[in-house]
C-alpha cells in the first residue's frame, strides 16, 4: 500500500491541510535525517556485536538502551509505562499488543526490559539493513497468509519462550487506521500453551497521534502510553483452547486501552489436556 495516505487520515488530523505540512516539513526533514543516520551506525555496530558475541542479547541491550530512546525521542513524543510491577524477572512471556503505527516497535523496544524479541512479516527480512538487524536481535519472520509459515512462526515461538525469551506479537496482523481494535488471529497463544508460559497483554495509547498508519514519517509530538497488564497463566490448556486463551487477550488488552480494571485471570477454563499440533 502506498506510504502517504492522507486522505484516510481521520479529518481532524492536521496534516491532512497543506499549511500544516509546510510548517512542520523541515523539522520532518531533519527527523528523518537523524532517524536514518542513527540506523546507519548503530545498526553496523550491533551486527558487529552480534558477529563477535554470536548473542543477540548485546544487540537487543543496544536496541533498548540507545535505538528506542533516541527514535522515540526524535519523534517528539513522551513516553509513560506503567504495570511493570506485572513482570517478573526471569519470567518468559508472550507479549500481545495492539498495533497502532511503525511507531509501536521502539516504543514497546523502550518500555519493556531486554532481552525482547518480535514476531515480524517475512517482508521486513528482506528490507535492506532493518532485515539483517532483525536477524541480529532474534526476530522470528512469519509469512502473512501461509499456513505453513504460520505454524513454523509458533513451533519456533514455542522454542523462544522455552529458552526464556519474551517475545512480542501484534495479534491483529497489521496497523489500525481508526485506532479502533481489530480481532486478534488466534494462532500465537498456541505457542504460549506449548510453552506452558503466560501471555502478557500490553495496550499501546496514543502512538498513532504521533505517525499514524498513512502519515509517513509526518512526525508530530504527543504522549505515548504503555499500559502491562496481569500476566494470563495457560498452564492446563490446550492448543485446542488457542481461540478462548486469544478472546482473553483481546478484552485484557481492549481493556487496558480503556484505563479500566484487568482481570488477573481468563474468563476461561481449560476443555482439554494439552496434545497435538498448534496449527
Amino acid at each position: 500500500m502506498p506510504f502517504f495516505e492522507l486522505d484516510r487520515l481521520p479529518s481532524a488530523d492536521r496534516r491532512r491541510r497543506p499549511w500544516d505540512l509546510l510548517i512542520w516539513l523541515p523539522l520532518n526533514v531533519l527527523q528523518v535525517l537523524s532517524f536514518v543516520l542513527v540506523c546507519a551506525v548503530l545498526i553496523p555496530a550491533a551486527l558487529l556485536v552480534r558477529a563477535l558475541t554470536r548473542s543477540a542479547r548485546p544487540a537487543m541491550w543496544m536496541a533498548h538502551h540507545w535505538w528506542a530512546p533516541i527514535v522515540v525521542g526524535g519523534g517528539l513524543a513522551r513516553l509513560r509505562v506503567s504495570g511493570r510491577e506485572s513482570l517478573r524477572a526471569g519470567q518468559a512471556y508472550l507479549v500481545v499488543a495492539n498495533h497502532q503505527s511503525y511507531f509501536d516497535i521502539p516504543v514497546l523496544c523502550a518500555a519493556l526490559p531486554p532481552p525482547l524479541h518480535f514476531l515480524a512479516d517475512e517482508s521486513i527480512r528482506a528490507a535492506p539493513g532493518f532485515g539483517q538487524f532483525g536477524a541480529a536481535v532474534g526476530m522470528i519472520f512469519l509469512r502473512k497468509n501461509s499456513r505453513l509459515g504460520a505454524g513454523r512462526a509458533v513451533r519456533e515461538l514455542a522454542d523462544y519462550l522455552r529458552q526464556g525469551r519474551t517475545t512480542v506479537v501484534f495479534p491483529e496482523g497489521t496497523r489500525s487506521w481508526d485506532g479502533e481494535m481489530r480481532p486478534f488471529f488466534p494462532a500465537m497463544p498456541a505457542a504460549a500453551v506449548l510453552a506452558d508460559a503466560e501471555i502478557l497483554p500490553v495496550a499501546i495509547v496514543n502512538s498513532r497521534a504521533v505517525m499514524p498508519r498513512g502519515g509517513g514519517f509526518l512526525f508530530r509530538p504527543a504522549t505515548v502510553e504503555v499500559r502491562i497488564g496481569q500476566p494470563i497463566p495457560t498452564r492446563g490448556f490446550a492448543v485446542e483452547d488457542r481461540e478462548a486463551l486469544t478472546r482473553a487477550a483481546w478484552e485484557a488488552v481492549n481493556e487496558l486501552r480503556g484505563g479500566a480494571p484487568v482481570r488477573s485471570q481468563p474468563a476461561v477454563q481449560p476443555v482439554a489436556p494439552a496434545r497435538g499440533d498448534p496449527i
